[in-house]
């Protein structure tokens, strides 16, 4: 699997139409340089591969807003996670532009602008 860095952003879910924090994880930067950091969008992404700079990249995240959560008591306290045979997964386009994580759209968002030229990253 390897080390990943992640961009966090705000995604409306296609079921449920709520914008909720989600994680996009990614391993876009040389990879001597991931060390599991954190991006918002705004942020410049150093160390960018060619492959993945000024273009727009279809990856995917695992939805918060309509993946099951699990609620159990763990040493008394309550807590609240998505299990790894729930997790519901949506696409979603990431643009970059000279490094920087210019927005973040939703397919069906992404589909409006009628590009058809992208990067899949798997």
């Amino acid at each position: 699997m390897g080390m990943f860095d992640s961009i966090i952003a705000e995604i409306e879910c296609p079921k449920t139409r709520k914008t909720e924090k989600n994680e996009i994880q990614i391993k876009w930067r040389e990879q001597r340089y991931r060390d599991i950091e954190g991006f918002l969008v705004g942020d410049t992404v150093n160390n960018i591969d060619p492959e993945y700079n000024n273009t727009w990249i279809k990856a995917d995240y695992i939805c918060q807003s309509c993946s099951p959560k699990t609620r159990q008591n763990i040493g008394g306290r309550k807590i609240e996670f998505v299990r790894v045979r729930d997790q519901i997964w949506h696409p979603c386009y990431v643009k970059i532009e000279n490094g920087r994580i210019a927005s973040v759209l939703t397919e069906e968002g992404f589909s409006k602008l009628g590009i058809e030229k992208f990067v899949v990253y798997d």
